[in-house]
């Protein structure tokens, strides 16, 4: 990715736990890396395909002397925040608070936070579970993903059973897709997904077999990611009528239901 810097901005602000640091102020410097997945400008020298300065300058000082928190950490959240909402096309920030000023006794050149985060994101995960207690499986691995620092906003299909897919003489599954906003990267996700099926005792000793839980990342914004341990969009899961059937719910899809298997409805939600 492409990386802008804005370096050392100070303003006058008045975060703080003290009652004088709210009512007198005190300086901030702020420093921003802004990541981009590619910089058109670079090409175009056009001043409309690059990031505003000029704004990302004026949100990060209204951000700032606007703020009465008592965090400078919480502060630097709040910078990241507005600098993702004032251009859509910066994926990742890095935002370094310093407190020059800060009341502590003793001898410093600053008190400073320094925090990375990435764009927010709307995934989408598909869930299926034939072993076991079926419905409870799949209840569990969403309360998982529900305790994941950085996931919220969270959309629940109805949950389907569905004809297996591959290995035919097997349990029939229940099947879901859940939605939700995220800012973890899509490969830490990934892990943190892994994690999710190792504590459900899934197994994968038959390709297509019996499973307690299979968690499958199918949409992670508009990202397209071709890696071997990842490919989003998810293959083939416009061909999966137990992916599609409840996708439906929670993303508009121009697509036609295949018609490869059974699925019929199980519980709405």
């Amino acid at each position: 990715m492409d990386k802008i810097t804005l370096s050392k901005m100070e303003f006058e602000g008045h975060t703080g736990c003290f009652d004088f640091e709210k009512k007198d102020g005190q300086k901030f410097i702020v420093s921003l890396d802004l990541f981009v997945d590619r910089i058109r400008g670079c090409y175009t020298d056009d001043l409309a395909d690059t990031v505003d300065y000029s704004n990302i300058y004026e949100v990060t000082k209204e951000t700032v002397t606007g703020d009465d928190g008592n965090l400078i950490e919480r502060l630097a959240q709040k910078i990241a925040d507005a600098v993702h909402e004032a251009d859509k096309r910066i994926l990742k920030v890095r935002v370094k608070v310093s407190k020059p000023e800060a009341p502590v006794k003793g001898i410093f050149e600053t008190m400073e936070v320094t925090i990375e985060r990435n764009r927010k994101e709307f995934v989408i995960v598909s869930l299926g579970s034939n072993m076991g207690d079926r419905e409870a499986n799949i209840l569990a691995a969403e309360k998982a993903l529900q305790a994941i620092d950085g996931n919220e906003g969270f959309k629940f299909a109805s949950i389907y059973e569905t004809e297996p897919v591959g290995l035919e003489d097997q349990p029939y599954f229940l099947n879901t897709c859940v939605g939700f906003y995220t800012d973890i990267d899509p490969f830490e996700l990934l892990d943190k997904i892994h994690v999710i099926e190792n504590d459900l005792l899934r197994t994968r000793e038959v390709h297509w077999g019996p499973r307690t839980i299979d968690i499958d990342i199918i949409f992670y914004g508009d990202r397209v990611i071709m890696k071997p341990e990842l490919t989003i969009p998810h293959p083939r899961w416009n061909v999966r009528s137990f992916v599609t059937v409840p996708l439906r719910e929670i993303k508009d899809v121009d697509i036609d239901h295949p018609d490869d298997k059974e699925v019929s409805l199980y519980r709405k939600r």
